[in-house]
């Protein structure tokens, strides 16, 4: 649970300067100073624009280099690292005299933001027992709700002055507090054991499962393609069967552990050649399996191909489901109605609903399992998208209210949290990296995309741009039902194998 700090400061940064717009930028050139710090830094829609948009730029670049990151020095080692941009960013807004200081901050935040959401869903998934390896993974994007919900609250309460500096200024505060805290996280058992730290994985693992009876858990990982195939895997197995052996003799039931090791030492994989093609093709197979996948060749391997897509069309289909839109329009579709005072707190409210609908996935994701979740989610935002566009097209301001919530209910328990589930469980430990920061990278992108082209939408078709939202749901929702396995209770390997 340590490393959930880490997503919840990309939830603090990508939402921190929502609030404070009015107290950034309106004040002229010779407003008082505050601490040696002007009041303000005076700037156009489009430079403002600017300091928002480019922490995308800073994410896509982040969540490209996660995969290397986390393979290089561990996903907690990663993780530690990554705190650096979170130390910056806030350092660099919080200190601004200039617009282009705050854009360097925002962009440096961005950069750590998007090597966090792909980092800490690996690590979750990774170190998770089987039966709760869904709800423990949801905490992700419970964080990021829960630090969009945070920013929002500090937005409001610093909303007069200078203060807005320590809006921006308090993710500081949340680095100080991951790097202080995730000290006493471990590293991942299956990140060691794939690096042939035996000794060390079966440690931690007993040491997260409160237990030395791990040799079901194991087992699993002697027996995935990759330990099999691979060469420098097999050169030590000798290790691996007398790190296990010396586990069985503090736990019997490690001896059938051991026998798999002996097995697959003795290259016994139950796989065997009709002839000596046969047998070639395996050794091309082997040779194959010995090149790293990463960002750039993930997919020129057949296996990875197909969950590659996959993952791609789940992440960027999310965002072609128009939710940041609906939290674009949120306040002004409430002050429509309230106070500008009412509006601010109705708004808050909608993170605080984010934040509970989110929870509630993650209590029954492992109950019911992530293609219902996801269906009904998408099935239910679908008909409230649609009542959104109903309202606003149709100037009927209450429906237009209540559908922005109906919109956040239906998002938050399946279509905001699973494809992030699904994109750690889709990869085998060989290719966790590179899928992910592929995932990531396409989210990016999409957020992108449609903050580009929504307003210019908009005023060519109106309201209208909703049904295209609509419309994309519907198209994702057929082809996620077609091709989206179930993978509760199915080991990460298992998983895997199915798309060979």
């Amino acid at each position: 649970m340590l490393v959930c700090l880490a997503p919840l400061q990309y939830g603090y940064h990508i939402a921190e300067l929502n609030t404070p717009r009015k107290i950034i930028t309106s004040c002229d050139k010779d407003a008082v100073h505050w601490a040696s710090l002007p009041m303000c830094l005076p700037m156009n829609d489009a430079m403002y624009s600017l300091a928002t948009s480019i922490f995308a730029v800073g994410g896509l670049l982040g969540s490209l280099s996660a995969g290397w990151m986390a393979e290089k020095w561990g996903r907690r080692g990663a993780l530690l690292i990554n705190n650096a941009p979170f130390v910056l960013g806030p350092l660099l807004m919080a200190l601004a005299v200039s617009p282009a200081m705050l854009i360097a901050g925002r962009f440096v935040s961005g950069l750590g933001s998007g090597a966090a959401v792909v980092i800490a869903p690996m690590y979750l998934s990774e170190v998770a027992p089987l039966k709760y390896r869904g709800t423990l993974n949801m905490f992700n994007q419970l964080s990021i709700v829960l630090g969009i919900l945070i920013t929002l609250t500090v937005g409001m309460l610093a909303n007069e002055g200078p203060y807005w500096r320590i809006s921006v200024g308090s993710g500081l505060l949340l680095a100080c507090l991951h790097l202080a805290v995730s000290s006493f996280a471990v590293e991942s058992p299956r990140y060691l054991w794939s690096r042939n730290r035996c000794a060390e994985a079966c440690a931690v693992l007993r040491r997260l499962r409160h237990t030395s009876n791990i040799e079901d858990e194991v087992r699993g990982w002697s027996a995935s393609p990759v330990q099999q195939r691979s060469s420098s895997a097999r050169a030590m197995l000798p290790e691996r069967r007398g790190i296990l052996r010396g586990a069985a003799e503090a736990d019997d039931g490690f001896s059938e552990v051991s026998s798999s090791a002996d097995s697959l030492h003795n290259g016994q994989t139950g796989i065997k050649p009709d002839n000596g093609e046969a047998a070639g093709h395996r050794g091309d197979a082997l040779q194959a399996d010995n090149t790293n996948v990463t960002i750039f060749n993930i997919f020129r391997f057949a296996q990875y191909r197909k969950p590659w897509m996959l993952v791609l069309l789940l992440q960027f289909g999310q965002q072609l489901s128009g939710i940041n839109t609906v939290f674009y329009f949120s306040s002004s579709v409430l002050e429509k109605m309230f106070s500008s005072q009412v509006s601010s707190i109705l708004t808050m409210m909608i993170g605080v609903l984010n934040v509970v609908a989110t929870a509630s996935g993650a209590l029954v994701v492992d109950r019911f399992g992530r293609r219902p979740l996801l269906f009904s989610s998408m099935a239910a935002m679908a008909v409230s998208v649609m009542l959104l566009g109903l309202g606003l097209g149709l100037k009927l301001n209450m429906l237009a209210a209540v559908s922005l919530y109906l919109v956040v209910a239906s998002f938050a328990p399946g279509y905001g949290p699973v494809p992030f589930l699904l994109g750690t469980e889709f990869f085998d430990i060989r290719a966790a990296g590179a899928g992910g920061s592929w995932a990531l990278a396409a989210n990016w992108i999409g957020t992108f995309i449609v903050a580009t082209v929504f307003l210019p939408l908009q005023s060519l078709i109106g309201e209208w741009v909703f049904a295209i939202f609509v419309g994309a749901l519907v198209v994702c929702g057929i082809t996620f039902y077609f091709h989206v396995p179930e993978t509760k209770g199915r080991t990460i390997e298992d998983i895997a194998r199915k798309f060979k």
